[in-house]
């Protein structure tokens, strides 16, 4: 089972002033150093909190993406994996 969250962004952005950089992929461990680096913070936190949350109860994996990349294949975006 897969889980998607759309939102304005295209994924976690590694600059938040930067829409084409985009984290590819975050594991549990690369949150804890994007977080302790300041990268992710405010309301990106809830939002990876929970997605890591699905995935601990069975969750295969979650992806981040706009609204827009929703009908691409593959969504883009960021996908988040244990």
């Amino acid at each position: 089972m897969e889980l998607v969250y759309c939102f304005e962004k295209r994924g976690v952005l590694m600059d938040v002033d930067n829409d084409d950089s985009v984290i590819p992929e975050i594991t549990p461990a690369r949150f804890e150093e994007l977080k302790a680096q300041g990268v992710v913070s405010d309301g990106m936190l809830p939002k990876l909190e929970n997605a890591f949350r699905a995935i601990r109860g069975g969750v295969r994996s979650v992806t981040i993406c706009s609204a827009e990349m929703i009908a691409r294949p593959g969504y883009g975006g960021t996908t988040l994996k244990a």
